[in-house]
């Protein structure tokens, strides 16, 4: 077995975690040491359950409802979203009256996607810059990367971008065919490596620049070759659990995801929510939480009202208590990608 860092064991294709984790001690010169310290501190502790903060640490915005891939294992695609164009975005007028007032009672993070692709929106990078500009310290997103051009990685970088994932989920061309059928692998692959080339140029520290890959049994033989290539051209790598969703256009699974049944806990009602483009609030980022809406994003107020409904207090208590299975949802988030 050999150890990979703090975090992180290898066992043969066992591998779940962050490599590079340590990175995120970089951002506190660029972010302010004691800010970035407190907020990482206090994001850890939620992520511990150890404690249940007045407002979320964190949001997730889905701006849009939109792909442009069509993956078996996610149930959005470019056909699923025909008719969610731009009069379905999620205002920016609303996203600055939430940001601004969650500031100031105690937001330090945004991810700026849910299961869509955030770079569908142009107007991107006006989203990082005015959460930057109106104090969240960590400003991040999740993408399939196929429009990250050399245009769009200027203006992120410019606006403030703290970190960007990119999401590869193959080390060859013919794996990421079946994981993400209608992209170009070797695209995606030079938009990275040209990400990190123009954010050195800039001299910049940020983003930091993460490839994302989750193990499925169509790509898990080619997890230790994605590690070896990839780890020293890009910050952080990470290796994420397949959680099968209620619906997605095929039916994989994954041989060697670990068994999270025995006192798994979840974190993100400690710590989240979600905010839909249809101005759902949810309680988690995984695809079950459309199955625990919260209520709606009407302003401010309304987050604060999610974030201490009796629904999230029942939920806290139930992972507080390691009892997933109390809850379907969470059971179906837990158990439903396993493999028999």
């Amino acid at each position: 077995m050999e150890k990979i860092s703090s975090n992180i064991v290898l066992k043969n294709t066992e591998l779940t975690g962050v490599l590079g984790r340590e990175k995120f001690d970089v951002l506190a010169g660029v972010l302010g040491d004691a800010a970035w310290k407190e907020y990482r501190e206090l994001y850890e502790a939620a992520a511990s359950l150890k404690v249940v903060t007045d407002y979320p640490v964190q949001l997730d915005f889905e701006l849009n409802a939109s792909c442009n891939l069509k993956c078996p294992m996610c149930p959005i695609s470019a056909e699923s979203a025909k008719g969610k164009g731009r009069k379905t975005w999620f205002s920016f007028d609303l996203y600055k009256e939430i940001v601004s007032a969650g500031v100031a009672r105690g937001l330090r993070a945004i991810k700026l996607n849910y299961i869509n692709e955030p770079l569908i929106r142009d107007d991107l990078p006006e989203f990082v810059e005015f959460a930057r500009k109106a104090g969240v310290l960590d400003v991040y997103m999740s993408t399939n990367g196929l429009l990250l051009d050399k245009e769009m990685a200027h203006e992120l970088i410019k606006a403030g971008m703290t970190r960007i994932q990119i999401s590869l989920d193959a080390h060859t061309s013919e794996t990421y065919d079946q994981v993400r059928p209608g992209g170009d692998f070797h695209k995606v692959v030079s938009y990275v490596q040209q990400l990190v080339r123009i954010r050195d140029t800039l001299k910049s520290i940020t983003p930091l620049i993460r490839v994302n890959f989750v193990r499925t049994e169509l790509n898990e033989h080619e997890l230790n070759l994605f590690v070896e290539f990839w780890r020293p051209k890009v910050d952080m790598i990470g290796i994420q659990e397949y959680i099968k969703p209620p619906k997605a256009s095929g039916e994989i699974g994954s041989r060697t995801t670990q068994d999270k049944k025995h006192g798994f806990r979840c974190s993100f009602p400690y710590k989240q929510l979600v905010i839909t483009n249809e101005k759902n609030i949810l309680p988690c980022c995984t695809f079950w939480g459309e199955h625990l809406p919260l209520g709606k994003c009407t302003g401010p107020d309304s987050i604060i009202t999610a974030w201490r409904s009796e629904k999230m207090e029942s939920l806290r208590r139930i992972h507080a208590a390691g009892e997933y299975w109390k809850m379907e949802a969470c059971r179906q988030c837990v158990e439903g990608g396993k493999l028999e």
